[in-house]
């Protein structure tokens, strides 16, 4: 399914050029304005997840980090983020218990003009688990009109716990705070 997407949003991401007989600076214009509308971003977090649910409960995931982009004629982009996941009290989710994580991810944004667009509500799909030591992963996906993001993580866990599920995922902008995950009390 998610290739079957990637496909997808790549073959409507091409320019269809009309070949009419003498503009062609006007088609390269056009190429050129199109092709500024492709970021491709990377990310890297630290967090926490905690909590028990069992479709209804509380299973919180906080991190913070740095995502920065650049589009196909090199213009770059940065900016420190918040990453939260676990909105909703009852909803498709399991997860129980402590997980301290650091992680990397990767995002390709389509038919947007400003990054910015970037930052905002995904539905995510999750997977974590650790005892003392463990892996996870969150795979995202955001739609609207006229873009489509696809952001996918993975993560090193240290801690006790499990969790896999569905979600929204948000990634909001940090106003260049620096702040350390919470620790267990």
């Amino acid at each position: 399914m998610k290739k079957l997407l990637v496909v997808l949003a790549v073959g409507l991401a091409g320019v269809v050029a009309k070949a009419e007989t003498a503009d062609m600076s006007m088609m390269n214009d056009d190429i050129s304005m199109q092709t500024k509308r492709i970021w491709t971003c990377g990310m890297h977090f630290k967090g926490v997840s905690k909590g028990v649910k069992i479709i209804a409960g509380k299973f919180k995931t906080t991190a913070y980090g740095t995502i920065k982009c650049v589009n196909t004629h090199g213009t770059k982009w940065s900016r420190p983020v918040k990453i939260t996941m676990g909105a909703h009290c009852i909803g498709p989710q399991v997860g129980l218990g402590w997980l301290k994580f650091h992680g990397v991810a990767g995002e390709i944004s389509l038919f947007n003009s400003d990054p910015d667009v970037i930052l905002g509500k995904y539905l995510a799909t999750n997977g974590d688990a650790a005892v003392i030591i463990g892996a996870g992963s969150f795979q995202a996906v955001k739609v609207g009109w006229p873009q489509l993001a696809l952001n996918m993580s993975m993560k090193l866990n240290g801690g006790f716990g499990v969790t896999v599920g569905l979600d929204h995922l948000y990634i909001s902008e940090n106003g260049g705070e620096v702040i350390e995950p919470p620790t267990p009390h």
